[in-house]
């Protein structure tokens, strides 16, 4: 899996990290250098701690350099199912901390001057079905009558103006706050800024043990080991058996992209007439938007299971030609997939272990801003800072039914959910 991305070749010039060689200490690892690793890693740096990142491969080498460069507020779920699953006040704070997460991201691009095409372009949930627009009607009310946040519907006769696709017709939720953004290039302006604080990352550096004595974590790779005194586990989809309660609590979808040649300017501009983002209602859902040079990055695919294959490309292609038959003679330029990470809440979950490792995993596709304010809150709790916790830390960390049979439990799924999208 993962092939060359649009985001891969293009790239701000970067330069390799060495591997971990040797004996090093710090007073905390972390195991990952994705947008969660990274953000955790440099506020602990500002707050005083000495940080060692350790990255099996190279920094936003996963999902942080891998998505589709959406930074969204909310999470999977609707707010107003958040609401009915949590309570009105705790699904109010899950949400003010999503509106935070991307003032964040901003601050964290301001602050340390990282080019990545930053833009607050908006998003568009787009309707597969007319029916669906019922239930974005009533989370636009809810939103606007709980949390007096604006976000506008858009009617079957007004969705020209948003999306000229035969697929989406019927009309969708429009929200401005979103921002669009190369997402490799933050997760190596975050990995420089971390760097400039003092921290030290190490790529192409696997970790193959954990462990724990008094007061003590050593963390091991093939050619050398971190002791510290605190461990962060910030591996989301890629999370794998080193620590097992997590890896029984998230599981890994693969999502596959294409992006088109560089579209003449009034074809782009007739596509996507306000450069929104877009993502549709299904379950197993297409997303898609606009570069700054004129491309369409298209998603879509999701698989519980399965491999990666030409066939597989073939099909996202199949789909992007669904929603857009204009881009049938339309030159592909790039491929690729990538793992996201999903909970059994559809939530991502932020805590300690009982033997005091640090995580946050499962953001469900939703992660591009608040992984960097959920590593921004385990700096907090390492430096044992005074504060309210969030409601997310009041989600407890849930497994996998059934994970014992992962393979076989995941296939059902898949079948459940892709059949819940033909009849819903």
């Amino acid at each position: 899996m993962h092939g060359l991305s649009l985001w891969s070749a293009t790239a701000n010039a970067h330069r390799e990290r060495a591997s971990l060689q040797g004996n090093k200490e710090a007073d905390v690892v972390i195991v990952g250098a994705g947008y969660t690793g990274l953000s955790t890693a440099y506020h602990a740096s500002q707050l005083g701690l000495k940080v060692i990142v350790v990255e099996q491969n190279e920094a936003g080498w996963g999902a942080s350099g891998r998505n589709a460069g959406m930074i969204l507020p909310g999470y999977k779920d609707y707010i107003k199912t958040l609401a009915a699953k949590h309570g009105l006040e705790t699904a109010k704070d899950m949400f003010s901390l999503s509106l935070d997460a991307i003032a964040l991201v901003k601050k964290m691009v301001s602050d340390n001057q990282i080019a990545c095409d930053l833009a607050q372009t908006g998003h568009l949930i787009a309707a597969t079905k007319p029916k669906h627009m019922d239930s974005l009607r009533e989370e636009q009310e809810f939103l606007q009558k709980q949390f007096h946040y604006r976000t506008e519907m858009v009617t079957t006769e007004e969705m020209r103006r948003e999306l000229d696709s035969p697929l989406f017709a019927h009309g969708g939720l429009v929200d401005e706050h979103s921002c669009s953004f190369h997402p490799l290039n933050y997760a190596l302006g975050l990995a420089d800024a971390t760097e400039a604080l003092g921290g030290v990352i190490y790529e192409r550096s696997r970790v193959i043990a954990i462990d724990r004595t008094p007061g003590k974590v050593i963390v091991r790779t093939a050619e050398g080991a971190v002791t510290a005194k605190e461990l962060v586990i910030a591996t989301n989809g890629y999370t794998d058996d080193l620590v097992k309660k997590l890896t029984r609590s998230v599981y890994p979808i693969a999502s596959y992209m294409v992006a088109t040649e560089p579209l003449a300017p009034d074809l782009a501009a007739q596509l996507v007439p306000r450069n929104r983002m877009v993502f549709d209602t299904k379950n197993f859902i297409y997303y898609f938007r606009l570069t700054p040079d004129g491309r369409l990055v298209f998603g879509g695919k999701d698989q519980f299971t399965g491999e990666e294959t030409a066939q597989t490309y073939e099909e996202v292609r199949d789909d992007l030609i669904k929603v857009f038959p204009q881009l049938k003679e339309t030159r592909i330029d790039y491929k690729w997939g990538g793992l996201l990470g999903v909970t059994y809440d559809m939530l991502p979950y932020i805590g300690q272990l009982e033997d005091g490792t640090h995580f946050s995993i499962g953001c469900a596709g939703h992660g591009a801003a608040i992984t960097t304010m959920l590593g921004k809150i385990i700096a907090q709790n390492i430096a044992g800072e005074s504060r309210i916790k969030k409601g997310l830390e009041t989600v407890p960390l849930k497994q996998i039914p059934f994970h014992g049979q992962r393979a076989f439990v995941l296939s059902v799924l898949e079948v459940y959910y892709k059949l819940l999208d033909i009849i819903a």
